[in-house]
């Protein structure tokens, strides 16, 4: 060790890199004979932290990072230019040293500190849940999983501050009753969407600042900043007044809807399961309404569960984990009665039109629910079919394909591809990054969501410019499949001059016609929708 340190004081005289660290010096007491280890096995009854095994699995969960740094380049809120400090990397680290500081400060005093907690749910809240980081990462830490379970953490011990954004946007997906969820809708989309546009026409110039160079964050920010923060980018327009539901007389929970064209199919006819989840259904109801248009333009049958359901994934990436297991036991118990009940139809493909609905389902075990049976994202079962939308004149598409995406059976993109071809052969290529959305992120964090923004919004700009590089002049769409991810890419429609739209809604404008819409509504309404009681 000898060789060591003169080395060390040759090459550092001042101590920079590591100080003291391997040079023995008593005077900086740089030997560990007085470091503080954390034990988990020193805590007793009597701490009040009572959830041992919690902080235990949390700690237990990152304790293998290599600290390699592989996670960074695909972590949606480390963008270095807007916010170097919560890469999933810097992130276990901090969440290492709290749970040290919980432990000490257990051991040694009375109960944690408050600003511990507070720092806790920032390492917790700078995360979109995309599950990317897991990916490249040698040790296998999914930080998106971490993630949920620390914000579960903090709901038990009650330290979860309130967050109206994050608490308006859970009443709405929590809610099953149908009067409840249409005043919500009406309050919450209707007139606070518009209130939000109204909010960024006034303050547009402040908003434009706060985009070109966003401030990076630690902590919370103060409130004045956050409201320009979620108002910098303008919520989508013009979104149908109702749900789809509401538009079919559907609502009754107690009745299981099978939808079919009387004139083209027979009791023996293939039958889906759609469950289309709050995103398709609530939101933007129009995406739910072109997956049921396009299943009954195939001919085949389309059974809808009973009622407003929610899959669950949203209560549990909140960290509503006992939420979010009522629900999906009670989602699970009601399908059963479903199957039973429909047990004629011999359905064999449950149809999602939401990645985050997919990835939740698999959970359901469906196979023993309807024998047999897999699930399959809207856009695959429709190229499956054989159904596709060719020669797009006038318009040029770019695909942005979620963190959560349902099209599982190949590449997406060559879905995409396979599915729309435009008359000049350009093909659609994929547009890279988060959108920024996330879930509730968007109005529970949206300082974080600004950061993720300021990345997307290049990767946006650069993708347009690129399809009218040749001197087109037409229509440039940029489409998704996840309803999160369409209300995010709406937010950039002035930015790069484009418009975001869904796949499948896209192929039901120009298969069936601009009136798509209320012409299946009609059609439906007149003879096509079957109640039968569960």
């Amino acid at each position: 060790m000898q060789d060591f340190r003169d080395y060390k004081q040759r090459v550092d005289p001042e101590g920079r890199f590591n100080k003291g660290k391997l040079l023995n010096l008593p005077e900086l007491h740089a030997d560990l004979r007085n470091a503080y280890t954390p034990s988990f096995g020193l805590m007793g009854h009597e701490s009040l932290i009572m959830q041992q095994s919690d902080i235990g699995a949390i700690a237990n969960s990152v304790k293998d990072c290599l600290r390699c740094g592989k996670c960074k380049p695909v972590c949606a809120t480390h963008v270095p230019r807007a916010n170097l400090l919560y890469s999933p990397r810097n992130k276990i680290l901090a969440t290492s040293l709290l749970v040290e500081a919980f432990l000490y400060e257990e051991q040694t005093r009375r109960g944690v500190s408050i600003k511990h907690w507070e720092e806790f749910e920032d390492v917790a809240d700078h995360c979109t849940v995309c599950h990317k980081c897991v990916t490249p990462c040698p040790v296998d830490i999914d930080f998106g999983d971490v993630s949920m379970n620390m914000r579960n953490l903090l709901r038990k011990m009650g330290k979860k501050s309130f967050n109206p954004g994050s608490a308006a946007t859970m009443f709405f997906l929590n809610a099953t009753d149908p009067a409840t969820i249409n005043a919500a809708r009406t309050t919450m989309i209707g007139w606070g969407y518009k209130a939000q546009r109204l909010g960024h026409n006034v303050l547009k110039k402040l908003a434009k600042k706060q985009t070109k160079a966003p401030p990076a964050t630690h902590g919370k920010p103060p409130v004045k900043e956050q409201v320009i923060h979620f108002i910098n980018k303008k919520m989508p327009g013009n979104l149908p007044k109702k749900t789809a539901r509401a538009l079919l007389d559907i609502e009754d929970n107690e009745i299981v809807p099978v939808i079919r064209d009387p004139k083209a199919t027979t009791a023996d006819t293939e039958a889906v399961f759609y469950f289309p989840g709050c995103g398709s259904e609530r939101l933007f109801s129009q995406v739910g309404l072109a997956t049921q248009a396009m299943l009954w333009h195939v001919g085949v049958q389309t059974v809808l569960p009973p009622g407003y359901l929610c899959c669950g994934y949203p209560q549990r990436g909140t960290g509503q984990f006992d939420k979010a297991e009522k629900m999906i036991t009670d989602n699970r118990v009601l399908f059963h009665r479903v199957a039973n009940t429909l047990n004629y139809l011999d359905i064999k493909t449950v149809v999602v039109s939401c990645g985050t609905c997919f990835d939740q389902l698999q959970s359901y075990e469906f196979d023993k629910i309807f024998p047999g049976c897999r699930i399959l994202d809207i856009h695959e079962y429709l190229l499956e079919k054989g159904l596709k939308l060719e020669g797009v004149n006038g318009t040029r598409y770019m695909y942005h394909d979620p963190c959560h995406s349902p099209m599982k059976q190949q590449d997406p993109l060559k879905t995409v591809n396979s599915l729309i071809t435009t008359v000049d052969n350009v093909r659609i290529e994929k547009n890279d990054r988060c959108c920024g959305e996330s879930g509730s992120l968007a109005v529970a964090r949206p300082d974080i969501s600004t950061q993720v923004r300021f990345r997307k919004e290049e990767e946006m700009r650069k993708g347009a410019d690129k399809l009218r590089a040749d001197g087109f002049t037409g229509d440039v769409k940029i489409l998704t499949s996840c309803p999160s991810c369409l209300q995010g890419l709406h937010r950039y429609d002035d930015d790069s001059g484009t418009d975001a739209d869904y796949i499948v809604v896209e192929m039901a404008r120009h298969l069936l016609g601009e009136n798509w819409l209320p012409e299946y509504v009609e059609r439906a309404n007149n003879g096509g929708i079957e109640r039968i009681l569960v």
